[in-house]
């Protein structure tokens, strides 16, 4: 959860420039996405779990204290690699918001910041919540690279039942049995939550919904006409 807090985070930094009319601006942004999306996790994880505190910025200067911890060093690179993908997920939401209604709440006198906060915020979080789940999902299963710098995460787990056991199936299988019912939860969380703020699926799944103990007069539960019963047959 802390590499979805802290990649939204820094998303939300990166987004106005990419939003921006600024050349320098949007080039920061576009270099910042093209860099931290495009490198390959595993390649930016040994970068900043190796390389980085070699440099005498980091080795002479009290960030050594923090890069030489593997749970940081992998927190931060799932967090860039997230805020890559998060944030053209988040511009891409707000470029699909309607702009009549945004031309339309400048036209009846709101401030800038009621328009962002009253119809491109909640347009964009319902327009981008999808992309957003499958995000949550790839970082869930994306954790596992971080047995790979000494992180005892459920892989790593896994692998030490595997040494000591010499059972190479079971401990996998049960590792990804893990990582599926987290998936499906949060896949199922995510859906409910698409339909609770999006109205044309509430409406939709309303009309779905049976209505159970509820059949129209003259009608059995089967929707047939009522037929007339003979006095002490229950016929």
């Amino acid at each position: 959860m802390s590499v979805l807090f802290f990649g939204m985070i820094i998303a939300l930094m990166i987004v106005p420039c990419r939003l921006s009319r600024n050349r320098a601006a949007n080039g920061f942004g576009l270099t910042f996405v093209f860099v931290f999306r495009g490198a390959p996790l595993l390649v930016l994880l040994f970068l900043i779990y190796y390389g980085v505190p070699e440099l005498p910025i980091v080795r002479d200067t009290f960030l050594w204290h923090a890069f030489q911890h593997p749970v940081f060093c992998a927190i931060l690179a799932l967090s860039l690699n997230s805020a890559g993908y998060l944030t053209e997920v988040i511009v891409g939401a707000v470029r699909a918001v309607p702009r009549g209604e945004i031309e339309a709440a400048h036209v009846a006198g709101l401030s800038r910041w009621t328009v962002i906060k009253g119809i491109i915020a909640p347009n964009a979080i319902r327009l981008g919540l999808r992309n957003y789940g499958n995000e949550m999902i790839f970082v869930v299963k994306a954790t596992s690279i971080a047995s790979l710098v000494t992180i005892q995460e459920l892989m790593a787990r896994a692998s030490g039942v595997y040494y000591r056991t010499y059972d190479p199936i079971t401990p996998l299988l049960i590792a990804g049995a893990i990582f599926l019912v987290l998936i499906l939860a949060l896949s199922s969380f995510m859906a409910l939550l698409e339909v609770r703020l999006s109205p044309e699926l509430r409406r939709k799944a309303e009309r779905a919904r049976p209505r159970a103990g509820k059949t129209a007069p003259g009608l059995t539960a089967v929707d047939g006409p009522s037929l007339p019963q003979t006095p002490g047959t229950g016929r």
